[in-house]
């Protein structure tokens, strides 16, 4: 009886695990569905406007603008180097933040789509990716206008960024599974999410270079994985290539998400369409 009940166990176990990688399998491979989920979502939110999409770059531009001629003072920092070091911070910090806070509602917001048929939980997780990316598109468009007006000259280190910028779209897909798990099983995580990331937005160096705290940035810097995320994108975009202790620091981030975010999806996706 014993070993049939492990038997029962590790069957049960092989078979979550089994349907939770064809989730992701045939996510990924309905690339259709969530790319076109995606591009409407932005869509959707500039109806009827006039400059559409576009609101989003002006926005971000108006934003830097000002924040870099304020706050270039205040450190007293030469605005031909703190303003590019701030639109390529802020525009990554954008895309960082946007895919975690939208995470937190992915599943909910998808309420309608689960109900009425059996569709792959990851597409979802997947769409908010692709609406993140997008919207990154149009920010990114502010990039060359500075870096031209500010003489940043272009380098072989962009070619690094790339590869950045894919480090964070695998860990935004992993932690986008477990925020969208957490959250749609509890509804106040969503507010806790949007404040700690608010706090992590000014422990984070977006608006403040990490050689102005000295040996503290050592503390605030170098174990935050927000920073790490961040650096190997805006780094290599401005001619610098990040460390290896900062790729480290990224790649075992990711690790650490995988390590929870594959138990908890393979566990708990079959209970998400009760929880909504």
């Amino acid at each position: 009886m014993i070993g049939a009940g492990s038997q029962d166990l590790a069957f049960a176990a092989s078979s979550s695990h089994a349907r939770a990688w064809r989730d992701v399998r045939e996510g990924l491979e309905s690339w259709r569905i969530w790319w076109l989920l995606g591009i409407g979502d932005i869509r959707q939110r500039y109806r009827r406007s006039r400059i559409g999409q576009f609101w989003i770059t002006l926005s971000v531009a108006v934003f830097i603008t000002a924040i870099g001629v304020v706050y270039s003072t205040l450190f007293k920092q030469p605005i031909t180097e703190y303003l590019p070091y701030l639109a390529t911070t802020y525009i990554i910090w954008t895309l960082i933040s946007g895919i975690i806070l939208d995470s937190t509602s992915a599943f909910i917001q998808a309420e309608s789509f689960l109900r009425q048929q059996a569709m792959a939980k990851s597409t979802f997780i997947l769409r908010v990716l692709v609406r993140n990316l997008v919207a990154f598109g149009h920010n990114i468009i502010v990039l060359p206008i500075v870096f031209l007006i500010f003489g940043v000259a272009p380098s072989w280190t962009w070619l690094a960024a790339l590869a950045g910028l894919l480090l964070i779209l695998v860990a935004g897909f992993l932690a986008g599974l477990i925020l969208a798990i957490l959250c749609t099983r509890f509804r106040d995580l969503p507010q806790i999410i949007q404040n700690f990331v608010q706090v992590m937005f000014f422990v984070t160096p977006i608006m403040w270079r990490s050689d102005q705290l000295g040996v503290q940035a050592l503390y605030i810097v170098g174990l935050n994985p927000f920073a790490a995320f961040l650096r190997i994108v805006s780094e290599p975009l401005l001619g610098r290539v990040p460390g290896l202790l900062t790729y480290a620091l990224a790649l075992l981030t990711i690790a650490a998400l995988a390590l929870i975010a594959w138990p908890l999806f393979r566990r708990y996706r079959p209970r998400i369409v009760y929880w909504l």
